[in-house]
């Protein structure tokens, strides 16, 4: 972009504090702190303010597009647009239609999202939608992991080394541990045990003083472009386990990568068998897109079948014996294994 080019962009943007200009807008994106209540309110002002025929959309990660509906008088022109973070290199945008959503806003908004350069994919309205869905199950298990005694960046270098582009840890880092804290204790109520937030991610998210990059110090220091090990966010670890009464884990490598992995090629069976999205390719275009699922495994579902799905069945009862019910093999991943098949035959 050259300066003269950066000046007319810059030009277009007109920044206010002021409920005013609304009126001419075709489309608004709503992109406040992630609270129901917060969101109907600020949806409910904004209807007021543009025209009947305004496009509104929610950037919401989690929050259930039905619900945050109840606020408007006109749900049929309301519509998810969920970016992704960091906006300007994520190309996946979930475009999300809510129970009243008209089909033809769903169209306009999937259209603004091709326009702008980026790549929509359709998906049904459940907590966490599809990405935030199966990424958190992989981050909330990593925390579990660092509960039971497994240093940060040792869960981070074996996940790296699998193929993913961060470690989760790291990636919690990122995102702000308050945030992703406030994001899993929306799953979890939605989705239960399977999704429980381990103690000592919400003990350090709610210590205040560390939230990640942005405060200087999460499950890493971050100093002068630098980042190191925060051996003090261990004593929350600990004080997990005293108040348990359990010991730290002697964990494999492999169990470390299967239990952060297959917990998420679980979930996705269950928003494939949900029709959260409509078909094994589209859902594994959006984790390379929206998450950086290593690419050269083809997606994760592609993982699954590459590795053999009688095989996923069979480790993930393992897992459920030894670490919990979370790893109980979903439904349809019984079923494509019971008959000797794969996700993409079986969706073919």
């Amino acid at each position: 972009m050259t300066q003269f080019e950066m000046t007319l962009a810059m030009h277009r943007i007109c920044p206010t504090v002021e409920s005013t200009g609304f009126g001419d807008v075709d489309l608004v994106i709503e992109a406040v702190a992630e609270d129901m209540e917060i969101k109907k309110q600020v949806l409910a002002e904004i209807e007021q303010l543009v025209r009947p025929d305004t496009i509104i959309c929610t950037n919401t990660s989690a929050l259930s597009l039905g619900e945050l509906s109840e606020a408007l008088q006109r749900p049929e022109r309301f519509v998810g647009l969920h970016f992704f973070n960091p906006v300007p290199r994520m190309p996946l945008v979930e475009v999300v239609g809510g129970p009243r959503t008209a089909n033809e806003t769903v169209v306009a908004a999937a259209e603004l999202v091709k326009r702008i350069g980026k790549t929509p994919i359709l998906v049904g309205d459940c907590a966490g939608f599809l990405v935030n869905r199966i990424l958190l199950p992989y981050l909330i298990e990593s925390a579990w992991m660092f509960q039971e005694g497994v240093r940060p960046e040792r869960i981070d270098r074996l996940l790296e080394d699998f193929g993913m582009p961060m470690g989760p840890l790291a990636l919690v880092d990122e995102v702000g541990l308050d945030v992703g804290f406030k994001v899993a204790k929306v799953l979890e109520d939605a989705y239960g045990q399977r999704m429980r937030v381990p103690q000592a991610l919400g003990a350090v998210a709610e210590s205040g003083e560390f939230l990640g990059r942005k405060s200087g110090a999460g499950f890493y220091r971050y100093r002068n472009g630098r980042k190191k090990p925060n051996r003090r966010v261990e004593r929350f670890a600990r004080d997990a386990r005293r108040e348990d009464g359990i010991a730290a884990r002697q964990l494999t490598d492999d169990e470390i990568v299967d239990r952060a992995i297959l917990i998420m090629v679980n979930e996705a069976a269950r928003c494939l068998q949900e029709g959260v999205i409509a078909d094994p390719e589209s859902l594994d275009m959006a984790m390379v897109l929206g998450t950086g699922f290593a690419p050269f495994r083809g997606g994760l579902l592609k993982y699954a079948d590459d590795r053999g799905v009688a095989s996923i069945r069979d480790r993930l009862g393992e897992l459920a014996t030894e670490f919990g019910d979370r790893f109980k093999a979903a439904p349809l991943i019984e079923e494509i294994a019971g008959n000797g098949g794969r996700f993409y035959a079986a969706h073919g």
